[in-house]
């Protein structure tokens, strides 16, 4: 035999008797497009309950609504998640309330994950590399949110040549450009995204104004722009040094001025600046194939600014009028260090080891004045200032170790151990971690896990709306970290090469979680803020099913059968649902590439109508009528299901040069979804309840350019 051959018979030797996960630890080192194959089957070879992984490829494909691919809105389909209001980037997670998902962009918390109050969300999937999203058996390593994570990674540039793309969308365009800075040492990856919403509605408001207007002319206009650059240098294929930067900007503004008999009268006006940034320097060193180390250093902020000035009356020498102005300003910034380390001491052992620091700046402040005036004089005047600011130091330190203790049988356990000081007040959270996994046959797998989180930031909100005025807040001397513990099992089947099934179930207990108790109001309260939030407790169980069969054409169906409970003893003594407590939830997702250059997709989505709460009882009185609530969200509107259809046409030239067209129509079939509910009286006085839909079909086209 000779030497060559020996070799070829000695790897192979060890590839057969080394595990899986470290099979692919070593793969990824090495060969990238080995990896693209192992991602069929991470669901099953993994340790982890709840995880799924997306490339960017296919983050980019299928139904763009708007014209614009979106990662939320591809999450919003999988089983276990709630979308909440319709077209929004609600993320509701195995009974969630969406302020408790991480998101990490390149490993950087993302507090502000949406533009347009979540009509598209803030990663472009122009730049996206890949993307794991836990919804149960979270690892050690993450930590700070209750309910899910959301690790998105974007694409080093590339280091031989460069390319891009161009793509221009119904509300949007962007760029996306890459390429070598010095060849195979250097390279950068580049991608901007701009909407065009407030060139489109000038001329439509100005010619409204004109026809329509009078002595009425309204004003306004929406624009937002986001940012991604990703830097690479490779010392070495063992050394590589990475600098990441995103940055992102909403900008709404409205007004209306009324005049009357050539004097100015009533006025509005009102402006909305929201935003986040985030940059980080992280350096991946492989001291051996058995040490490895990742150190990053980071910086993120989130932040926005609302105000508006309100004239009613006639202003002037002879005129009254009361003015009132309102200027709310909040921010979160954050600036963190990680060490991460992955040791392999054995074939049969890969621990994972790190620390955290990270230092926190809550601020949030509102002005206001309120005067009136009458024939050129003040006759009151009522003014205010009030400002909030805490700075808060949260260190963490984790360990986990991947256990193969035989062939077929693994385990995850992992212990994260976090504190948090705000003043005087530092509260302690050790997270033990959980996961044992057994394949009994190389086609199916089962697994069990138990995760505890903690969280210590809480979002400040008078409206379950994601709105900009919302502000984030720690925990403090009157509010604990909020807590929850779940527990997740399943069974995961590969019976044929193209076919997959997988069913799992969840158990998950949600302590110290918040709901507001104050007066209707869009600004939520600064000063005092702990005391307009009661305490309570939430719950959730369920179970999900997934089949997928892909082998070219792609089918793709979810079912989940849920419960979600809450229970507020200041708001109602007993348990009560969730507004997003969707007993059923079915998802049925089609691909189809029937030629060489045309693909089509069909998404049908269906789930159990949200809850709202309604009067039970109507009491006439002698002064008035009373409406008496029995319990909180004690109605459900209609089901909710809708239509997605998309089809794309693309072809590449000699030179390599993609055009691509994607035509995507939202709501195939027209169906106006409930969106609201009233109660209201029909022709006869009895008091019925009226559910309104809002979003009617939506068709866009998106052409893109890649070179």
């Amino acid at each position: 035999m000779t030497v060559m051959k020996k070799l070829l018979l000695l790897t192979a030797i060890l590839f057969c008797t080394v595990p899986v996960a470290a099979q692919e630890a070593e793969l990824r080192d090495s060969l990238k497009e080995v990896l693209v194959t192992a991602v069929r089957e991470k669901m099953r070879n993994t340790t982890q309950t709840g995880l799924m992984r997306f490339e960017g490829k296919q983050l980019r494909s299928g139904v763009a609504v708007f014209g614009t691919p979106d990662i939320i809105k591809k999450l919003q389909m999988l089983p276990g998640v709630a979308a909440g209001n319709e077209l929004m980037s609600g993320l509701y997670v195995h009974g969630g309330d969406g302020t408790d998902n991480l998101f990490l962009l390149d490993g950087i918390p993302l507090y502000n994950i949406s533009h347009f109050g979540g009509l598209f969300s803030s990663f472009n999937t122009d730049i996206v590399d890949n993307l794991d999203f836990y919804k149960s058996g979270f690892p050690a390593r993450y930590g700070g949110r209750l309910s899910s994570v959301v690790d998105v990674e974007t694409r080093e540039g590339s280091f031989e040549k460069y390319h891009g793309s161009v793509s221009i969308g119904m509300i949007d365009g962007r760029l996306q450009f890459e390429g070598p800075i010095v060849k195979n040492k250097t390279s950068f990856n580049l991608a901007l995204r701009r909407t065009w919403m407030d060139v489109v509605t000038l001329p439509a408001i100005a010619y409204a104004n004109l026809k329509y207007g009078g002595d009425q002319v309204v004003g306004g206009g929406y624009a937002m722009w986001d940012a991604n650059a990703r830097l690479t240098h490779k010392f070495s294929e063992d050394n590589v040094l990475n600098a990441c930067f995103y940055m992102g900007q909403d900008n709404l503004h409205f007004s209306l001025k009324q005049k009357e008999d050539g004097v100015d009268g009533n006025s509005l006006k009102m402006g909305v600046k929201w935003g986040s940034l985030t940059a980080s320097v992280s350096h991946n060193y492989k001291y051996s194939n058995k040490l490895r180390s990742r150190h990053v250093l980071y910086y993120s902020r989130s932040n926005s600014d609302t105000g508006y000035d309100f004239l009613l009356g006639t202003a002037g020498s002879d005129g009254s009028a009361t003015s009132m102005t309102d200027s709310d300003v909040s921010g979160v910034q954050e600036l963190g260090a990680r060490s991460d380390w992955d040791w392999f001491p054995n074939s049969w052992n890969h621990v994972r080891y790190g620390l955290s620091l990270q230092y926190h700046w809550y601020d949030s402040g509102r002005k206001f004045l309120t005067t009136m005036v009458s024939g050129g004089e003040e006759l009151s005047r009522s003014e205010g200032d009030e400002s909030l600011g805490y700075r808060a130091f949260e260190p963490a330190i984790y360990i986990e170790d991947e256990i193969f203790i035989r062939h077929n049988l693994s385990a995850n356990l992992g212990l994260r151990y976090a504190l948090f000081q705000t003043g005087r007040k530092v509260w302690h959270s050790p997270e033990p971690r959980v996961a044992l996994k057994w394949m009994p046959h190389p086609i199916v797998s089962a697994k069990v896990s138990y995760t505890r989180m903690s969280q210590f930031a809480h979002l400040v909100s008078a409206m379950y709306i994601d709105l900009p005025s919302n502000c984030w807040m720690p925990s403090t001397e009157e509010v604990r970290p909020m807590m929850s513990d779940q527990v997740a099992g399943g069974i995961y089947l590969t019976p044929y090469k193209d076919v997959k099934l997988n069913v799992e179930g969840w158990y998950k207990t949600m302590d110290y979680i918040l709901t507001y108790n104050g007066g209707n109001s869009f600004v939520p309260p600064i000063t005092g803020w702990e005391k307009t939030f009661s305490e309570g407790r939430g719950r959730s169980w369920g179970m999900e099913v997934e089949a997928t069969y892909d082998n070219g054409k792609l089918a793709f169906s979810t079912y989940t059968l849920s419960w979600s409970q809450r229970r507020f003893d200041a708001v109602y003594s007993g348990w009560f649902p969730d507004r997003n407590d969707n007993r059923h939830k079915l998802n049925l997702v089609a691909q189809w590439r029937f030629a060489r250059c045309w693909t089509v997709f069909a998404d049908w989505n269906y789930h159990s109508g949200n809850r709202i709460t309604l009067p039970s009882h109507v009491i006439n009185e002698g002064h008035g009528t009373r409406f008496v609530y029995e319990s909180p969200y004690n109605a459900q509107l209609p089901d909710y299901h809708r239509l997605d259809f998309g089809m794309d046409f693309e072809k590449t030239n000699r030179k390599n040069h993609t055009f691509k067209v994607n035509l995507s129509i939202y709501n195939l079939y027209n169906h106006l979804n409930p969106v609201f509910a009233i109660l209201d009286r029909d022709d006869d006085g009895n008091y019925i309840g009226m559910a309104y839909g809002l979003v009617p079909i939506i068709p866009t086209v998106t052409f893109t350019f890649r070179f």
